[in-house]
Formats: structure tokens, sequence, C-alpha cells
């Protein structure tokens, strides 16, 4: 039985060759399509389709990558030009910025031609109930010392009371410890400005021991007066908004606006030296 099976197997192929054989010659010899290729092309055809598909998304995803990497390239190349220019900005910024800071220097020695200065920036600040102080980064190193007047192109900002070897502190104009002699620019009356703690959060000071019939107004500017030769004379120290009576009666007292606001400035001068004047 296995024998007549395998000779029956055998029989089949020998058929399958012949006729493949036959379908060939007569493909050559007539010219006419071929039978057995069309059903191989058949058979083929879901398969190359397969394949091109494949290749297509194989060729769309390298496309893809290839394109990704193209823009994180760019990107970063962009992120770099943008970080580039706003550093340029800054120090364009600073430049100017310095540039302002040493035509007002320019300014008050060409006012005051005998004062020494230091320029300094302000790196911290303490504004509390009763207290308004900064930190200066300069100190004895570059021969500042305690008492020296600090001040901006607009007037008085406070005085050195602590310095160190590479920082200083200074009491502001709106402090409860600061006084100054102090004059009304237009009349030149004689006054006291000093630090009220009731003022303090206002960022205004009191300008005191005025008498009744002082001629003072709303408006007049006050500034340094030299008494003593502690500060310099001349400084301007800010503009009068009221003017009120002492409680016991005797005398008036005003409250004065600072031109320099000591909760904002960022850099200041500070007068080294100066020739007292009368």
């Amino acid at each position: 039985m296995r024998n007549f099976l395998t000779s029956r197997a055998f029989a089949v192929m020998i058929l399958v060759f012949l006729l493949c054989v036959g379908s060939v010659l007569y493909t050559g010899a007539s010219g006419g399509s071929n039978p057995l290729s069309g059903a191989l092309h058949v058979a083929v055809t879901p398969l190359q389709k397969g394949v091109s598909w494949l290749t297509g998304t194989f060729s769309h995803g390298i496309s893809y990558f290839s394109d990704y990497d193209r823009l994180v390239a760019e990107n970063e190349r962009l992120n770099k030009e943008l970080r580039e220019a706003e550093q340029k900005l800054r120090d364009a910024q600073i430049a100017l910025d310095e540039n302002a800071r040493l035509r007002s220097l320019a300014g008050i020695k060409e006012r005051n031609r005998s004062f020494e200065f230091e320029v300094a920036e302000v790196i911290a600040r303490s504004i509390g109930d009763w207290q308004s102080t900064l930190t200066l980064d300069k100190g004895t190193m570059h021969e500042i010392e305690e008492g020296d007047m600090v001040i901006t192109d607009d007037g008085m900002v406070g005085y050195v009371a602590v310095s160190a070897p590479n920082y200083c502190e200074v009491t502001t104009i709106i402090d409860t410890e600061m006084q100054a002699g102090a004059l009304i620019t237009r009349t030149r009356e004689v006054a006291i400005a000093e630090g009220d703690y009731t003022l303090l959060d206002e960022g205004a000071l009191r300008l005191s021991y005025l008498a009744q019939d002082a001629d003072i107004v709303i408006g007049d500017t006050v500034e340094t007066s030299g008494r003593g030769g502690l500060f310099p004379k001349g400084i301007m120290i800010g503009r009068i908004e009221q003017i009120l009576p002492e409680e016991h009666g005797m005398s008036n007292y005003a409250i004065v606006r600072p031109f320099v606001d000591v909760r904002s400035v960022s850099h200041v001068f500070i007068i080294k030296s100066f020739e007292v004047t009368e």
C-alpha cells in the first residue's frame, strides 16, 4: 500500500513538471500569455504590495527621524542665538545705566567741585516699623567712613552709620535716627530734618522747629544747611507737602516728601570728603 501511494505521488509530480514544461514551450512557440506565470503573478501580487508598504513605511520613519534631528538642531541654534541676543541686550542696558550714572556724577562734580565721590550699589535694604537702612558694596577698603553722606543726582539718601572692609550700612533719610540741619531753599528758613516713626511707612520725614510765622508754603523745597560741618551744604532733601502745628502749639512742623525714594534706589554716590562752607 505504501509503495502504491509513493508511486502515485511521484506520478503526480512528474505530471506537474510536464505541464509546466509544456506551458513554457507553448508560450514560447505561440507568443501568448503563460497561464502558470499569470497564476504565479496573482499569488505574488499581495506579497509585493506588502513589501512595498513596508518599504514605504520604513522610508517614512527614516525621514521622520531625520527631520526630527534637524528640527532639534535648528531649535538649539535658535535658542543659542536668543540667549546671545538677550545677553547683548543686558550688556547694552548695563552700559546705558553706567553711562547715566557717570553723567549724573559729572553733573554733581560740576556743581560741587570740592566733593570726592565713590560710586556704590545697594546690595540689601531693611525697611521696617522703626528703621530704614541700606547696605552698599563699598567700605573702608574704599576709604568709606562713618558719617559720610550718601546721595544721588536727585538729593540726599542718608549717611554711613557702619563701615566694614567691603560694605557699609546707611541710615536713610527717613530713618528715625536721622537728623540733619536744613534750610527752606526759597526763604533760607532754618529747621531740622529728621525721621519720624509715624511717617516711616509713608516714606516721608519731618521738618521740625519752624516758627509759627515762618514764611513757608506747600511745595517749598528743603536742602541741607551744612550746620555743624557734618554734612555738606546745599544737598536737596525734599519738598514740603503739609504744614502742621506742634502739639505744644509754640511752633510748627512740616511733612517733607524726599526727592529720593530710598525703597527703590539702586545706585548711589558716597561723599568721602568736601570743603566746609558757610
